[in-house]
C-alpha cells in the first residue's frame, strides 16, 4: 500500500469525527485582522472534490440511502469498493458495514436487540482481524474497522446513536467468536 493511501486511512477517523462533532464554540479571542476561516463545509466539500475523504451521505436521516437494501448505506459501499479490491477483503468490510448499520435501527431500549447487534458486531471485527490480519493483506485490521466506523458513524446523530449503543452496552460482558466469523 502506497504511504499516502497509509496516510488518508490514518488520518480519515479524525477528519470524519471533527466534521460529525462540528465546531459548535466561538472564539473571540481572535483579532478583526486576521481574515475568516474557510468554513468547514466549504473545506470539507474541496477534501471530497479532490477524493483525499470519501463523499460521504451527512444527510438527517440516522439510516442514510439504501437503495439496493443489501443493508449497507449507499455511500459506504462505494467507499468499500474504492479501498478494496481482494474478494475476501470487501466481503469483510461489507460484514463490518452491516454490522455498524444495525446500530442505527437497533431499539437501545430493548437488551436483547443491543446484545444482538453487539454479536454482529462481535463476528464482524474477528473477520476483519482474520481477513485483514494477514502480512500480506496491505491494511491493518485496527484501521479498516475505525474507518468503516468513522464513515458510518459520520454526522453528529450517527456518533450519538453510536455512544448511545456503547452506553447500553455498559456492564456487559461477551465473549469472542470462535472458529471462522466470516459470513
Amino acid at each position: 500500500m502506497e504511504l499516502n493511501m497509509k496516510k488518508e486511512l490514518l488520518c480519515l477517523p479524525l477528519a470524519l469525527a471533527l466534521v460529525a462533532c462540528g465546531d459548535n464554540d466561538s472564539d473571540t479571542s481572535k483579532s478583526a485582522s486576521q481574515p475568516p476561516e474557510t468554513p468547514p463545509a466549504v473545506t470539507l466539500q474541496s477534501l471530497e472534490d479532490s477524493g483525499e475523504i470519501p463523499k460521504l451521505d451527512r444527510s438527517a436521516s440516522l439510516p442514510g440511502t439504501d437503495t439496493d437494501t443489501n443493508g449497507i448505506r449507499d455511500d459506504i459501499d462505494e467507499y468499500i469498493s474504492l479501498q478494496f479490491s481482494d474478494t475476501e477483503q470487501v466481503a469483510a468490510a461489507n460484514q463490518a458495514a452491516k454490522a455498524n448499520q444495525s446500530v442505527l435501527s437497533t431499539d437501545l431500549t430493548n437488551p436483547t436487540a443491543v446484545r444482538q447487534t453487539n454479536q454482529l458486531i462481535s463476528r464482524a471485527t474477528a473477520c476483519i482481524y482474520e481477513v485483514f490480519g494477514d502480512a500480506n493483506s496491505g491494511a491493518e485490521p485496527a484501521v479498516v474497522s475505525r474507518n468503516l466506523e468513522a464513515v458510518t458513524f459520520n454526522t453528529e446523530e450517527r456518533l450519538k446513536q453510536y455512544m448511545e449503543f456503547n452506553k447500553a452496552l455498559d456492564g456487559s460482558s461477551w465473549s469472542l467468536p470462535e472458529g471462522n466469523s466470516c459470513e
